[in-house]
């Protein structure tokens, strides 16, 4: 059975962020748009914002469709705060993790 929390099963797919990121590339225009560029460009983004939150809500309902058949399960909190615990020392939310932990009793190792 795997363990995996949704934003982890959506990054498997790369759909992840809540939204699209079709349109960072397409913003720096060094002279600007015609009015008809600008309006194609945004039926583009348009379509592909759709397409995008689609394919993330087909996703998720597949990821709770999963938890409800039982191939998969959710990471527990402390599942959650130990890996958290484990990564880089430079983030500060790995030494509150940490320190949560201690302080818990339980050995983040």
């Amino acid at each position: 059975m795997e363990v995996v929390t949704l934003d982890e099963y959506l990054g498997k797919f790369g759909l992840s962020s809540p939204i699209s990121s079709f349109m960072l590339d397409k913003l720096r225009l060094p002279h600007g748009n015609t009015l008809r560029q600008q309006k194609q460009l945004e039926k583009d983004n348009k379509k592909a914002a759709d397409e995008y939150a689609a394919r993330r809500n087909a996703k998720i309902a597949e990821y709770h469709e999963k938890l409800e058949s039982g191939e998969i399960r959710k990471k527990t909190v402390l599942e959650q705060r130990i890996e958290i615990a484990n990564g880089s020392e430079d983030n500060e939310s790995t030494w509150a993790a940490r320190r949560m932990l201690a302080k818990d009793g339980i050995a983040w190792k």
